[in-house]
């Protein structure tokens, strides 16, 4: 029989031992396991009732599609060029997961309220649609049946809810400083309330029972997950608002630019993408990304469950460097950004309505959001 594998370390390599060798059927708690934590995102069955799986992913594919819709009303160069690069630079950035130093746990960025200061909350929303599509087509990451709760979790409250919690702060605070504030804490809660629909979403699939306890573990664990994403989007942000202001996001002042100047931070950005995913991605944490530690310790996710997708780069390694992992990592990095930058300049290129439309910003004003 196939055996269940839990990414903790070792607390008895005796018990370890009795479970992998099929004397014992139980795995203890905290057996060590090789497979790799390179894994983010909510896999194949473990959101496995049929109904809630189509809901989910009718909420979805309606909040997408408005997302879409509101393309239409942004400046075609702006929402394009910036579309693709954060499209590349959340990928990347999320094959690098951080330690929580106090225990045997990762986190990611997940990048939803970054995308949403720098282009608003539909189109940082239709950013983390094709990061999340790419991820599970290319690389195996995240289940074709979960895709509409991981779009859910980190893509409608991640960028259009962060956005909402965001724009208030920016405004009562002001200026560069309320930017900054606002993003850093907007980041940290939507991890949270991400955490908690992935609760609210295991229960209704007939975890009920469990509910309390998941979402003690799920929000105890993405507290602290969510404390890297706000450093993260803070320094992003930090750095943006002192070079480049005229990209946080502003949806009252004008503005107009040219393809020209676009093209130039296109390269800009897809160059830093690559740096990240080249460079850091194959040294990210080995431990187990939050959403995995949580479901070894509620054994609510399975590894050994087939994926429902055959994806050319599974657990993010190129096919062919089996035996040169960290090369491996990069090169998968390499084409996952290059696939995804495409794939966002593309959609922008085509929902976002030719920039017609006047009366979109491109610089932060003191006191706007």
């Amino acid at each position: 029989m196939q055996r269940q594998c839990f990414r903790y370390e070792v607390f008895d390599e005796q018990a370890y031992s009795a479970y992998h060798e099929g004397t014992t059927i139980e795995p203890p708690i905290g057996i060590r396991c090789e497979a790799s934590p390179q894994a983010m995102h909510i896999p194949d069955a473990v959101i496995d009732d049929p109904r809630v799986i189509a809901a989910t992913a009718a909420i979805a594919v309606g909040g997408l599609a408005f997302g879409v819709s509101r393309l239409k009303r942004q400046l075609r160069d702006r929402t394009t060029v910036l579309m693709g690069i954060m499209s590349a630079c959340v990928f990347a950035a999320q094959m690098v997961n951080f330690p929580l130093l106090v225990a045997p746990v990762s986190g990611h960025l997940l990048g939803g309220v970054l995308a949403a200061v720098m282009l608003g909350p539909w189109a940082g929303s239709c950013v983390i649609a094709t990061v999340l599509i790419v991820q599970c087509l290319l690389c195996g990451d995240g289940g074709l049946s979960a895709l509409g709760a991981n779009f859910i979790n980190m893509g409608l409250i991640g960028s259009v809810i962060g956005y909402a919690m965001y724009a208030p702060i920016r405004r009562a605070i002001g200026g560069p400083r309320g930017v900054l504030i606002g993003a850093m804490a907007a980041a940290w809660f939507s991890v949270i309330l991400a955490a908690g629909a992935f609760s609210v979403e295991l229960a209704v699939s007939g975890r009920g029972d469990e509910f309390l306890s998941v979402l003690g573990w799920m929000v105890l664990v993405h507290a602290g997950i969510g404390l890297g994403e706000a450093i993260i989007t803070g320094l992003v942000v930090k750095f943006v608002l002192q070079t480049r202001p005229d990209l946080i996001y502003e949806p009252d002042a004008n503005g107009e630019t040219t393809a020209a100047r676009w093209g130039q931070v296109a390269l800009a950005g897809l160059g830093l993408a690559m740096v990240v995913a080249i460079f850091l991605a194959p040294f990210a944490s080995k431990h187990p990304d939050g959403l995995n530690a949580v479901g070894d310790r509620m054994r609510f996710i399975n590894e050994n469950t087939p994926s429902l997708v055959k994806s050319p780069m599974r657990d993010y390694e190129m096919p062919g460097l089996e035996r040169f992992k960290t090369l491996a990592k990069a090169a998968a990095g390499a084409v996952g950004t290059l696939v995804v930058f495409g794939v966002g300049l593309v959609l922008a290129r085509t929902f976002s309505g030719g920039g017609q439309t006047k009366g979109r910003s491109e610089g932060v004003a003191p006191d706007a959001a």
